[in-house]
């Protein structure tokens, strides 16, 4: 018999619906932080189930804290353009991505360390002309470590660039603002939901999904790799959140742990598993139902849990069989405009 502290997905949830091999409880909800009423204890909740825990964000902080003290170059360095501090960044980026996304990769997918416990979707990686190399996995690879983390690079360094020549406002320490240090973390989190949502509403303008953000959509069913498998044109849009360090005085350790979370984020949130187990035991959260339900639907949950964007706009799926129709006649009445 499993003991208390073993997590035992439920077969059947209250709410199941046929078409996941698992969900969440439904429906889904979104952060409480903007409901209104306002509910601040449902709100403080929220804060410190993401804070307070190993989740993801605080996964990020701390590999952004790491890379700064142990890995990045010297602002003194970086304030003259030079190929050697560039490729350190670039290694510095290739390295966590590849360590990430491979070892989810490789633990939930080619070993099946937890089978198919916590997975949303039953279907494997597939092999298909559409994919680059006839193969979801390398496809992903490619457009990932070629194009994902070279454009990554691209923007870090173009911010360190310019903000050791002294051209933005910056932070130099914790003890310079504390206050403000802190309460920008959550700043990041808010601007990064509120920007995906109005650059991926973009994207998904027919011209732009058809020549653009059609080669990430071919990943119906997502694996860690999947998460920036993207045409270089939404990667550029998609890392151009990181232009709001160039207006609010930050750190270093802001600017790298809002492109972590960007980066190994998505890494976390396409994992295409609810959470990672070990031995049984929850290890971290990791998928996310939300957004894996726009990969199957398209059109709905194009932003994030932390801001209810798509709530407000309409386009929210909560993971129920209801939501499904409405989705699907909304999808109707948008490609009869077409």
């Amino acid at each position: 018999m499993a003991n208390a502290d073993t997590v035992t997905p439920p077969r059947e949830p209250a709410g199941k619906s046929r078409a996941w091999n698992f969900h969440p409880a439904l429906p889904i909800g979104m952060s409480p932080v903007f409901d209104l009423p306002w509910k601040p204890k449902a709100a403080l909740a929220w804060f410190a189930g993401t804070w307070l825990k190993i989740t993801p964000p605080v996964n990020h902080l701390l590999c952004a804290i790491a890379a700064y003290l142990l890995l990045w170059p010297s602002m003194e360095r970086m304030a003259s353009f030079g190929g050697d501090w560039v490729a350190q960044i670039f290694a510095i980026n290739f390295g966590a991505v590849l360590i990430l996304a491979g070892a989810l990769h490789l633990y939930l997918y080619v070993f099946a360390g937890q089978e198919m416990r916590l997975k949303f979707d039953v279907r494997p990686m597939q092999k298909s002309p559409r994919f680059t190399f006839g193969n979801q996995t390398w496809d992903n690879m490619f457009w990932t470590l070629a194009s994902g983390v070279s454009i990554w690079t691209a923007w870090a360094v173009l911010y360190f660039y310019v903000a050791a020549n002294g051209w933005i406002p910056t932070l130099d320490s914790f003890g310079a603002s504390p206050v403000w240090f802190v309460a920008l973390f959550f700043i990041i989190r808010f601007w990064q939901s509120f920007h995906f949502y109005w650059i991926h509403r973009l994207i998904h303008i027919p011209w732009l999904f058809k020549n653009v953000h059609h080669l990430h959509h071919r990943n119906v069913n997502v694996g860690p790799w999947s998460g920036l498998a993207m045409h270089p044109v939404e990667h550029l849009l998609y890392y151009s959140g990181i232009l709001i360090h160039f207006v609010l005085p930050s750190h270093p350790v802001h600017v790298i742990f809002h492109l972590f979370a960007l980066n190994l984020g998505a890494v976390f949130s396409h994992a295409g598993f609810d959470k990672v187990l070990i031995r049984d035991k929850e290890a971290i959260k990791a998928g996310s139902f939300h957004h894996q339900l726009h990969h199957r639907y398209f059109e709905c949950n194009y932003g994030s849990e932390e801001m209810p964007l798509d709530r407000w706009f309409g386009s929210f799926h909560d993971g129920t069989e209801a939501a499904t129709k409405r989705i699907r006649a909304r999808k109707k009445l948008i490609f009869a405009r077409k």
